[in-house]
């Protein structure tokens, strides 16, 4: 009998009492195995239907963002993010006018809305379904704010008196739509924003681009690393064997700080949109060509995700990993893709769910 199931016997039990208890251990485990596979079934049913339904997102997304930003950590991160901090105080200063009616979407620590006051804004409404809304309260009682009214709602259950001038939000996810970003903007501007107000930002460009990785931080499939000895790891790239440890994860991760070196060609935008007129979710497009020249021998890495959030023309917060290191991260579509300097490399972005990134594929269509 294996030493691991030796351990599980009880003391003072016959041979025969002994292979009994083997025996109703392994119907455990089989029973266990059973249940385990039928509920990851159920889980896997249910996530599907969710997945399918836009309105089932975003309830779903607006109770995870609720538990995402309910600690201070999370706002510390933010907080000391210099870079947001910093863009969204001169988007404020340069945009919000004295007598200004805002509502600050997602307050959160009520920075915006803060930001907001001291710009010269008459009325500033700070939105927050969460309880931190508490922690806003007192940092504006603190600093001396009268004209916040802080509103614990989902602002898509929220009208003030009055229509608002200028919307701020903080909504952008790592892949820009997945906070629940355009419902409950579009919401906000077809019900209080006022004909010719603005939403901060507004303006926005989303890039998936090739991208090629500092030597010292690629991370390669197992049948393109190089090893001492001739050791070779080929034979993982068409396995049976090697597939069933492929946990699904294998074909996106996130770029650690300075990884990457530069894109495969000159990025385009994807999606270029503004919050003013965007008709609606349906209106943008999900599948996407992106076709991109190599101008140096290189290795492609991936496909990497990030945005631009444009507040005047003038005031653009950019979560490129090649720009200043933001809080936002970068999610990376792997392709490990050899180029030579003139490859013409053609890649299909599919967004299964816009604001469901873990459903977006990347797929190689040649290179030539």
């Amino acid at each position: 009998m294996p030493r691991s199931q030796q351990s599980e016997q009880p003391r003072g039990v016959t041979e025969r009492q002994s292979a009994a208890f083997h025996n109703i251990h392994l119907m455990g485990n089989r029973a266990a195995q059973a249940a385990n596979k039928a509920a990851r079934s159920t889980v896997g049913f249910v996530a599907r239907r969710i997945a399918a339904s836009d309105w089932l997102m975003g309830f779903v997304y607006d109770h995870m963002n609720e538990a995402n930003f309910a600690g201070l950590a999370e706002h510390e991160e933010m907080l000391s993010d210099s870079v947001r901090v910093h863009t969204y105080h001169r988007g404020i200063q340069n945009n919000v006018q004295p007598g200004d009616v805002v509502l600050d979407l997602g307050t959160g620590t009520g920075l915006l809305a803060f930001m907001a006051s001291r710009a010269g804004a008459k009325k500033v409404y700070a939105i927050e379904h969460s309880d931190f809304i508490q922690v806003a309260r007192e940092l504006a009682k603190h600093n001396g704010f009268t004209n916040i009214e802080f509103v614990q709602a989902n602002s898509r259950e929220f009208t003030p008196t009055e229509p608002i001038d200028v919307v701020l939000h903080e909504q952008m996810g790592d892949e820009l739509f997945n906070e629940n970003m355009l419902q409950n903007l579009l919401d906000l501007r077809d019900r209080v924003l006022r004909p010719g107000g603005l939403i901060l930002p507004a303006i926005f460009r989303l890039f998936a681009e090739p991208v090629t990785f500092e030597d010292s931080m690629r991370i390669r499939r197992f049948w393109n690393i190089d090893l001492p000895d001739d050791i070779d790891l080929a034979a993982a790239e068409h396995s049976p064997v090697a597939q069933r440890f492929n946990t699904g994860r294998n074909d996106q991760f996130w770029a650690r700080p300075g990884s990457v070196a530069s894109t495969i060609g000159e990025p385009h935008p994807i999606l270029e949109f503004d919050l003013h007129s965007l008709e609606s979710l349906d209106s943008l497009n999900t599948d996407h060509l992106i076709d991109r020249t190599a101008s140096a021998d290189a290795i492609v890495d991936g496909c990497c995700v990030w945005f631009e959030a444009d507040f005047d023309g003038t005031t653009t917060l950019s979560t490129s990993p090649m720009a200043q290191l933001t809080s936002w991260g970068n999610r990376i579509f792997r392709l490990d893709q050899p180029v030579t300097v003139g490859t013409q490399l053609r890649l299909n972005l599919r967004m299964g769910q816009l604001f469901e990134p873990s459903t977006w594929s990347v797929n190689l269509l040649g290179n030539s």
